[in-house]
């Protein structure tokens, strides 16, 4: 009948009850629903608190009286959401191969009812692994659970709403670890009412898109975004033209068989219901994403050569791109527009594409400026640098939930942040005292040091941005944990991979350089190690460093390395790109002959004995040694040390250690202590 209201039930558990949300009569998601769908929807709420779908769970949905009142409310549409009890392992491990018929019958429940209506299911919003049972059987449960409804919604011609995704990514808005709190709700409401009526906001393109962008050439150029459910997109790049629809989620993508360099090109994406956007100069090249903390974040116009970096160093044929933090982590207490911008929604501030001289270089990571244009230099092609640097960030800020989830030690540092012992002292009061005002404003903030915070901000929004690889300067702020970092950073760096689905991602790196601070020489070692994982390179930068100033100058030198090395691993220069690196040590009576890779013309860079090496028998008590070179290898002794075992290079945490190869690179700290 005409004007009659279309009505809306939303089944499901706490979440949907509300449980947890401050004043859930007008904050549950079904009431945020409500308000969002207007007056031609009556929306009611049939949560229940603990129901699960399985008919012989603990709490069944089947055996409660609010199942009973959404079935007599004759909705034309249902919304439900159930599983994250049916998890537990009081259910789940018992019953689990009946939670797809039971799930299935629950639909035919509501599609039975004189009023037919449509059925929506959702995949479970998140079960964060703070919850007491989650490393006992929940994590897996809940992935098991979450496949299963995408096979029930196949099964029974249903869609499925994710109402994982985005809440994943915002921790800060669960009341607990299981219930999101008010601004969860409005996620969720968010979510479904856009899939209801369909509208995703008209055409949108992802992050990185705009004018003087650059794709990455020699891989299929996949272009991607989001418009009206069921739109119809055109899709016009230098000639060639693809049509494609919008899914009813909003998304769509098309993809161009792989490219050459070239551009600039004319990208034009047409929606049926929402215009056209056009991009005038996009370029086919070599793209990379420069990451990490404040070395990598040193501007072009601090680095010790700025001025002729500026006047002679420029390229009209390198991109760059900056994502800024909102909220630098300096030694100070957040503003309350810092601490709203505290989230990963909102914690860059996208720059867009330039070429342009001027103060955008100037104000450009130095080491990812010279990479890049060291980089074009001999490629003689586009290169485009992304850089989203962040002071003082931790190697765990930039990992994702779903890796940091996978471990015990990763589940502990990502929820005890506070004073936990893996975390250096420094780190925990910075974060305390950016934060401490958010209680006086009543802002849930996440902190930009806190685990997946900087991937959630800033790499999941561009992960489907095709990359070649990665330039990465961090460390400092994991140096005293050499172990754990080490742990870290292969988790990171598969992490990365998985996330842009490329197993080979090139992921080259530097090695801190040198500082009179607690264990750095022990940690360039460690980094070292690092190498072991495939497809990395690394940067040694101890020779650049200063014995007070963790923010040495010399930034143009490091990224020449870095692209130096690209070059050679990564497009197959036979070109000079590595310091000697430790490759085997001798035992010759009371004398160790230490032999290395990239050791050509190997020497001193000052015609002196090698200074900062030491040797050590079998109790592991380094003492001084004395040195010769002999045909590329090191010869080392002390007449103390009979029976020597051990040497170790460059261990000071200021190093002035001087070995380097005819090629002025320099050795990297050493030890075969582990080796």
């Amino acid at each position: 009948m005409q004007g009659q209201k279309l009505k809306v039930a939303c089944v499901g558990n706490s979440v949907t009850y509300g449980t947890r949300v401050a004043e859930r009569e007008r904050n549950a998601y079904p009431v945020q629903l409500q308000k969002l769908l207007g007056d031609n929807y009556e929306v009611a709420n049939f949560g229940y608190p603990g129901a699960t779908a399985l008919k012989k769970g603990h709490k069944p949905y089947w055996d409660t009286p609010i199942f009973k009142e959404s079935k007599s409310f004759q909705p034309n549409l249902v919304v439900i959401h159930l599983g994250l009890n049916d998890q537990g392992n009081n259910n789940w491990p018992a019953h689990k191969e009946e939670f797809v018929s039971d799930y299935l019958d629950l639909i035919q429940e509501y599609r039975n009812l004189p009023s037919s209506p449509e059925v929506i299911i959702c995949k479970m919003s998140p079960s964060f692994s703070g919850h007491h049972w989650f490393e006992e059987g929940m994590r897996e449960n809940y992935r098991e659970i979450q496949a299963k409804i995408d096979t029930i919604g196949v099964l029974a011609g249903v869609d499925v709403i994710d109402l994982q995704e985005p809440l994943y990514r915002f921790p800060e808005y669960y009341a607990d670890d299981l219930h999101p709190a008010k601004e969860g709700a409005t996620i969720i409401a968010n979510k479904i009412v856009r899939f209801i009526s369909g509208n995703y906001g008209g055409l949108k393109l992802p992050l990185l898109y705009g004018e003087n962008m650059v794709f990455q050439r020699n891989v299929p150029l996949v272009i991607n975004g989001t418009a009206n459910a069921l739109d119809n997109i055109t899709v016009r790049f230098n000639g060639e033209t693809i049509r494609t629809n919008v899914t009813k989620h909003g998304q769509w993508e098309v993809a161009f068989p792989a490219k050459e360099a070239g551009g600039p090109y004319k990208l034009s994406i047409t929606s049926k219901k929402s215009g056209e956007i056009c991009i005038s100069k996009v370029y086919i090249g070599e793209v990379w994403l420069a990451s990490g903390q404040s070395n990598m974040g040193f501007k072009v116009k601090d680095e010790q050569n700025a001025t002729s970096i500026l006047k002679d160093s420029l390229n009209v044929n390198v991109f760059l791109f900056s994502l800024d933090p909102k909220a630098h982590a300096s030694n100070h207490t957040f503003t309350k527009e810092e601490l709203q911008n505290s989230n990963a929604a909102n914690y860059f501030e996208p720059s867009g594409w330039s070429n342009k001289p001027g103060a955008i270089i100037a104000n450009f990571s130095a080491i990812a400026y010279s990479f890049a244009y060291n980089l074009q230099k001999e490629l003689n092609i586009p290169i485009g640098i992304v850089n989203n640097a962040v002071g003082g960030s931790t190697t765990q800020s930039w990992i994702s939930r779903e890796a940091m989830e996978t471990t015990h030690q990763t589940i502990s540092l990502l929820n005890d942040t506070h004073l936990n012992p893996l975390v250096q002292p420094w780190v925990s009061e910075r974060k305390a005292k950016n934060l401490a005002s958010m209680k006086d404003f009543g802002i849930k903030a996440r902190h930009p040091f806190d685990p997946t915070m900087l991937f959630d901000a800033g790499i999941y929004p561009i992960k489907d941005y095709a990359i070649k690889g990665v330039i990465w300067y961090q460390g400092e702020s994991n140096a005293e944990r050499e172990e754990l970092h080490s742990k870290l950073f292969k988790m990171l760096v598969s992490d990365w991979r998985n996330h842009w689905n490329n197993p080979n991602l090139a992921f080259n790196f530097v090695q801190l350089g040198s500082i009179n601070r607690p264990n750095w020489g022990v940690f360039r070692d460690s980094q070292r190690r690092l190498l072991s994982i495939p497809n990395t390179g690394m940067a040694v930068s101890l020779d650049v460093g200063h014995p007070t100033d963790v923010h040495p100058k010399e930034k143009w030198v490091l990224g020449k390395r870095l692209s130096n090395i690209a070059l050679a691993n990564n497009y197959g220069f036979n070109i000079p790109h590595s310091g000697p690196l430790l490759d085997y040590v001798n035992v010759n009576n009371s004398v160790l002959e230490i032999h290395f890779s990239h050791a050509d013309g190997l020497r001193t860079n000052d015609g002196k004995a090698v200074r900062d090496v030491e040797i050590a028998g079998a109790d592991k008590v380094f003492v001084k040694a004395e040195s010769q070179i002999n045909n590329n290898v090191l010869e080392v002794w002390n007449k103390s040390v009979e029976k020597p075992r051990y040497v170790r290079y460059g261990y000071s945490s200021y190093t002035d250690g001087n070995l380097i190869n005819k090629h002025g690179l320099p050795t990297s700290t050493f030890s075969n202590l582990v080796d």
